[in-house]
């Protein structure tokens, strides 16, 4: 991972200049704090800061002169010396690993005043900790038409995680005052259309379970269309739902996301309402006994291999890795993938990709 960091801007005119650092397993502070949130990471840096000034001024401190006689003197500032020889390099590193850090935790921050990035988190994590569909409309909107806080993408954002994590779908009125404050806010309405578009159909379809209607034409033909429009909108209803429920449980409880419930279960062999949908096949199994639901319930499992079709992300995969390893005398082996590893702009953009291609 490479990481490029602007200098903060100077007087009118003076050229930003542009640092990269590189961040990998060979970095320790990386390596203890690449998943810890913000706070937590500017904590550890100024934690690493008064470490390295404590070790520096305990190198000063055995090199000053000390001694009752001159010749015990000379000895024992000697050995300080020689020690504090040996420990330069060490210290060098320490001091080029927090500089590093210090720099980007100091460029991180100046990004999330800039754009009052904690105000959009703290109204996100509101939002899908709520059980209200719209006892967050006001702030929303709020936040949306303020001109001081946050960029065009932001505010996108803000308007996907409100309409992903309410239970039920806002009326269309809502729904065309938040998509009108995008546009002035200038931001591409397009993405929040696919998804209000997803959660229409969604609604259609439990509303066409509820009424019980299910005749239709008789013809093989007909029949073939029927089947596949009452796949494609359980495809839509099963998906909007599973990240609807996904957010909710995102940051609520044990802030666990729903894959690593699933999987989970899956492995233990739990029963519960998300496994319904999967089928267990078993090579070793008797002629007959391997495949469909019949081997629901059976675990626990050491090894799982999860992939994604579509976009993955490192929420999911930092989750897994946490559930493999959250219990010491029976650790689970678990490999992550996916289509793609997605950064949230690059998810908004297929979204917005999306709803071109359907034309909403």
């Amino acid at each position: 991972n490479r990481v490029n960091v602007q200098s903060e801007p100077g007087a009118p005119g003076t050229p930003v200049s542009s640092k990269s650092y590189d961040l990998d397993s060979a970095d320790p502070f990386w390596a203890t704090n690449c998943t810890a949130p913000f706070p937590k990471v500017a904590e550890e840096v100024e934690s690493g800061l008064q470490k390295y000034k404590a070790a520096v001024a305990e190198v000063n401190r055995q090199t000053e002169f000390s001694g009752e006689s001159e010749s015990d003197g000379l000895l024992g500032n000697t050995q300080s010396l020689v020690s504090a020889v040996n420990s330069l390099p060490e210290l060098t590193e320490r001091k080029r690993v927090i500089d590093k850090h210090t720099n980007i935790a100091t460029a991180l921050l100046r990004m999330i005043k800039t754009r009052a990035l904690d105000v959009f988190y703290q109204a996100e994590e509101e939002m899908m900790v709520s059980s209200s569909s719209g006892g967050d409309k006001a702030a929303l909107l709020s936040l949306l038409q303020d001109q001081s806080k946050g960029e065009p993408a932001d505010k996108l954002r803000l308007a996907l995680v409100y309409l992903l994590s309410c239970e039920t779908t806002p009326p269309p009125a809502d729904l065309d005052l938040i998509e009108e404050a995008l546009i002035t806010a200038g931001a591409n309405p397009a993405s929040f259309s696919y998804v209000k578009r997803m959660r229409s159909l969604a609604r259609h379809q439990h509303a066409r379970a509820g009424s019980g209607s299910g005749s239709g034409p008789s013809t093989a033909g007909a029949s073939s269309q029927s089947n596949l429009v009452d796949w494609a909108d359980k495809l839509y209803t099963t998906g909007i739902s599973a990240v609807t429920k996904g957010m909710k449980s995102l940051l609520s409880g044990g802030h666990q996301p729903l894959v690593a419930k699933v999987v989970e279960n899956l492995m233990d062999g739990k029963p519960g309402a998300e496994m319904d949908t999967y089928a267990l096949f078993d090579p070793k199994a008797a002629k007959g006994m391997g495949g469909g639901d019949g081997g629901k319930g059976r675990g626990p499992m050491k090894e799982a291999l999860v992939f994604m079709i579509g976009g993955g992300n490192y929420l999911e995969y930092h989750s897994l890795m946490e559930l493999g390893s959250r219990n010491p005398a029976a650790p689970k082996s678990i490999i992550y993938g996916s289509t793609d590893i997605l950064t949230g702009t690059q998810f908004v953009e297929q979204l917005e990709e999306l709803g071109k291609k359907m034309g909403v």
